[in-house]
């Protein structure tokens, strides 16, 4: 598909005549129709003002050539330098894969793929859905993708209102004669208590804007429709974050995709957190095992609430 093709091809779905659009980037309509026959090309800051008009990613309308095999071959092989993308071969078919933690963009090409399905899942034809319907899904998903990653975006700031609602509506479960932490084995008490109850999370260590941080992850859409009692647990270890925060240490709390469903992510770049985070996580590995020890998996987490047994203020 030709750069005038892709013009005229979101100009259509955005429902405006060529005149429109040369109005929009004060251009005339002889203009656009010129570059959407490839008579001319636009400069790249023309073509940028087009896509904004258009509603989309300038990268929609700039792409390689993919009707040539050598084209694509090396379209390819730069994606596999920064994104790790390989090939995997599966019976006489190959598939695209993307190796997770080993190149610092992969994570959110993961991300990316993961709403990509989700959405195209989403926008599937039933087999009940009119004509009309059809047509509407159809269109949906071509904006969706061109739009791309601003859909994104529009998302996390509706979810960043979300998760503000919930923290004010939940703050009330708090007791009102609870104690801040001051110490990083009463933070991780809290913790514990997340994973006696049976809650649904999950914790790392990643890179994330560019900083190595301990991270802690919970579905909103969970988080919001669970029981007082879960809510509770997890707003008092909210607030523990917080209670840090107070103290000194740097902690964000913020509203990220995870495998295409939206998280709640509690995040800092403390090392004594992240050391704390990597014990409990190679905790959790052991548990795993099948030479699992309950006992001894007890006996090895009292040590590490002994060994985290420090202020927290002497790690600031």
């Amino acid at each position: 598909m030709t750069l005038g093709d892709k013009i005229r091809k979101y100009r259509t779905l955005k429902g405006l005549t060529q005149a429109q659009l040369g109005s929009m980037v004060k251009l005339t309509g002889d203009r656009i129709r010129q570059y959407e026959n490839d008579v001319r090309k636009p400069k790249d800051g023309k073509l940028f003002e087009i896509a904004d008009a258009l509603d989309i990613n300038p990268s929609t309308l700039a792409e390689p050539d993919f009707d040539d095999p050598t084209s694509v071959m090396h379209v390819l092989f730069e994606l596999e330098d920064i994104y790790g993308l390989h090939f995997e071969k599966v019976g006489d078919n190959y598939q695209l894969a993307f190796s997770k933690g080993e190149y610092s963009s992969a994570n959110w090409i993961i991300e990316g793929l993961a709403a990509w399905v989700k959405k195209r899942d989403e926008l599937q034809p039933d087999i009940n859905d009119s004509n009309s319907t059809i047509a509407d899904k159809k269109n949906d998903y071509i904006r969706w993708k061109a739009r791309y990653p601003y859909n994104f975006a529009e998302e996390i700031t509706n979810n960043f209102a979300l998760v503000q609602k919930f923290n004010e509506d939940a703050s009330s479960l708090l007791s009102s004669d609870r104690h801040p932490v001051t110490r990083f084995s009463e933070f991780y008490r809290s913790l514990l208590a997340l994973e006696d109850a049976e809650v649904k999370f999950t914790i790392s260590v990643d890179e994330i804007v560019s900083r190595r941080s301990a991270a802690f992850y919970i579905d909103l859409d969970y988080i919001m429709n669970s029981s007082d009692e879960i809510k509770k647990l997890y707003m008092e270890f909210r607030q523990c974050w917080y209670d840090m925060k107070e103290i000194g240490i740097e902690i964000h709390e913020s509203p990220v995709p995870v495998n295409g469903n939206m998280n709640i992510a509690l995040y800092s770049d403390n090392i004594q957190l992240i050391t704390l985070f990597h014990a409990h996580i190679h905790h959790l590995e052991k548990k795993k095992s099948p030479m699992y020890d309950e006992d001894m998996y007890k006996a090895e987490i009292e040590d590490t609430l002994q060994i985290f047994n420090v202020p927290i203020k002497e790690y600031v």
